[in-house]
This record gives structure tokens, sequence and C-alpha cells, in this order.
């Protein structure tokens, strides 16, 4: 869901406003940048190339929405554990969806601490 947010900026503002709003925690699902098939697309190892080129290959495959980056913006475990620090979540874990032995989506997944409810405006 996040890789549909736009730029990595965006996609922290979109867990930043989910975890001001949420009452007891978060939990969102995302595919990993790294499993060999674009799930998107269904087109293998595409999205492994650097993004220009990843984009602009989308564009000469006809996906002319996949390729604008507001539309789809791929995550990594580390981009999305970045994105959560950079959104303030409170101790983030990402846990993994197998399929065929690779990962192929992240779960980020995060509790409020106890008295936040009392603290939310």
């Amino acid at each position: 869901m996040s890789e549909h947010a736009g730029s990595r900026a965006d996609q922290a503002q979109l867990l930043a406003e989910m975890w001001r709003v949420c009452r007891k925690g978060l939990f969102v699902t995302t595919p990993n940048r790294w499993f060999p098939v674009e799930l998107h697309s269904v087109i293998p190892l595409i999205h492994w190339l650097p993004a220009p080129v990843f984009r602009r290959a989308l564009l000469t495959l006809g996906h002319d929405k996949l390729a604008d980056e507001a539309n789809l913006n791929l995550l990594s475990r580390a981009d999305l554990l970045r994105a959560a620090a950079v959104a303030g979540i409170h101790a983030p874990r990402v846990e993994s969806a197998r399929l065929g032995g690779w990962t192929s989506n992240l779960l980020l997944i995060a509790r409020k601490p106890a008295g936040a409810l009392l603290q939310r405006s």
C-alpha cells in the first residue's frame, strides 16, 4: 500500500498520518522490492534495474501509470524501516510474507506505547 504513496518523503508522511490517527497501532503491508517478480506488472527482475531504467522500461512496455513514481515506488525492508523512523513510529518491526522461499511482502507492525491514548489530540 505505501508503495503507491509517491516519493520516500510522501511515503513517510503517509505513515506519519496513519500513526497519528491510529488508536492502538498499525499494520501496513507492501510488496518487497527484492522479490524476483514485480507484483504489479508481473514482470520478473525489471524492478531490480536502476530506477530511471526501470521507469523507462515500464513506459516502453505500456505500463504508463506504474512508470510514475507517484503510483509505484517499491520499498525494501531498509526503506520501510527508514520511512517508519522518519514518521516517528515507536518501535516498528518488519515481518515477512514468503512465497516460494522468497520474501514477497513486508509487513510493518507497530503498537502505540501505553498511555498514548490519553495523549492523543
